[in-house]
Order: C-alpha cells, then structure tokens, then sequence
C-alpha cells in the first residue's frame, strides 16, 4: 500500500500551523525570562567602576565575557586587567568572535558589547582591574547559557519555533512530491461513444445503429421488425415477444403416449 503523499503534506502543515501558534503564545513570556537572564545587571559574576578592582572566583570549566555600553556608537576598549590571586601571572583573554553579539536588553535601553573573553586555566581566585574610564562587567556565559536551556517557558519556545520549521519544509516536500507523481500519473480515457457528457450504453449503441442502417422510426422499430414481428431484440428491455411458429394446425400436440407436448410433464412428476 503506497504512501498517502497528500494526506502527509497536510498533515504536517497542520502541525507546523499548530506550533507556530504555540511559538507565538510562549514568545512573550520566553523573551521576558531571556532578558532576566543575560541582563548583565541582574547575572554576573562582578560589576565594576571606573579604576576599580575585585577579587573573584572563577572556574576552569566556564567562559567569562567582560561587557562594556556602547556610547554615541563607539566601539568600547578593553582596558582591564586579569591577574591570579599572588598578582604575578595575568590572563590575556581573546577578542570577541562572531558568536559573541551584542547584547540589548530593552527596546530603547543600553546595548552591551563584549571586549574581552576569559577562559582560566585553573579554579582559583583571581584578582579584575578596571582600567577604564566606565562600568565594566564579567559575566559567566557559561551559567547563563545553561540557565536558558533548563528554562521550561525558553525551551518551549525555542521547541515550538524549530519543530514548526521542520514540519513546514516536510509539509512542502511531501506536497512537491504529490504533485509531481499527479502530474506523472496516466490519464484514464473514455472509450466509446458519448453523448451529452457519458458513455452510451450497450442497448443505446444498438438502437442507434438500428437507426441509421435500416432507418427506423421514433420509437427505435426498425423496417425489418415490422416486416419479421416474430424475430425477438437481442437484448433485455425489448417490448417485442417471441411468438411461436408453429404451423395453425392445433394449439397443442401430442406425442407418442397420447400426451399432450405441454403436459409430459405430468408423467414425470405423478410417476
């Protein structure tokens, strides 16, 4: 039993349809729960002023941002210092790659700009220096990240957005392939005659022929029936009976043992 392929494609966009309505009812909610979460102000490790310092603990394992505002469209500069607890050894850190974006918060509030990205070599304690002239902040994206994973409303949301796209392409995909295999499919052509949109009959082809080649009247009696009235229609629904042909010398005849040809019968079944 082949594949319902029209029956899959509107299935699938019935689900996508279906997950796309979720997207849209969890988003609000998603997105208010994203920005508590990576607002610098509320998630990170240490906010510091201009020429401040801190001691902080940091963990091999994660990755730390270190995020300044964006001012008048200037790109911020670094301006800062990583340095273990005795002070001898400082972290140089990495420029910021294409993953790591800016960061806006609220429609019209300040944008955050990672400068520099931390990744220690060991779980110790380290000392943060700014050297700049605004507020510095570290951030554990590590933690963060997690965080917005493990957040039932964010994981729905971002669930329903994905599985949504997936049932559209397979929607799409199975409707491109039912109608390639429609289009491919052989044409059913109506053999025989028609009339008026639908195919004659047996009996009416008969008639018809009857019509034209021996030139009968409206009600389909050919010269040659009226001509043999006794000659039966080949075919069911005729008015036209059989009539016997046997010679007006009696209606009925006997037989050999003096019985009538339409009672033999009788003998038969009296015994």
């Amino acid at each position: 039993m082949g594949l319902d392929l029209r029956r899959i494609a509107m299935w699938a966009s019935g689900v996508s349809f279906a997950l796309l309505v979720a997207f849209i009812l969890f988003m609000p909610d998603g997105m208010e729960e994203m920005g508590l979460v990576l607002d610098p102000e509320k998630e990170n490790v240490v906010r510091l002023e201009a020429g401040e310092s801190a001691a902080i603990n940091l963990v091999d394992s994660h990755y730390y941002a270190a995020l300044r505002i964006v001012e008048n469209g200037d790109d911020p500069s670094a301006d800062l210092r990583l340095v273990d607890d005795g002070g001898e050894v400082e972290i140089e850190g990495a420029a910021p790659g294409w993953l790591d974006a800016d960061r806006l918060i609220e429609e019209n509030g300040p944008t955050y700009r990672p400068i520099r990205i931390f990744i220690v070599p060991d779980s110790a304690s380290y000392t943060l220096h700014n050297e700049g002239d605004s507020t510095l902040w570290l951030v554990d994206d590590y933690t963060s990240q997690f965080e917005i994973i493990s957040n039932p409303t964010i994981l729905a949301m971002f669930g329903s957005c994905c599985f949504s796209l997936i049932a559209g392409l397979i929607a799409i995909i199975f409707a491109t392939l039912a109608f390639r295999s429609r289009s491919k499919a052989p044409k059913q052509e109506v053999r025989g005659i028609v009339i008026e949109g639908r195919v004659m009959t047996t009996d009416e082809l008969y008639r018809t022929q009857q019509k034209i080649e021996s030139g009968a009247d409206e009600n389909g009696i050919t010269q040659a029936q009226r001509q043999s009235p006794n000659v039966p229609d080949p075919f069911v629904g005729q008015s036209a009976e059989v009539i016997s042909q046997t010679p007006n010398k009696s209606e009925s005849s006997t037989n050999k043992d003096g019985e009538k040809d339409g009672e033999s019968w009788k003998g038969w079944d009296e015994g």
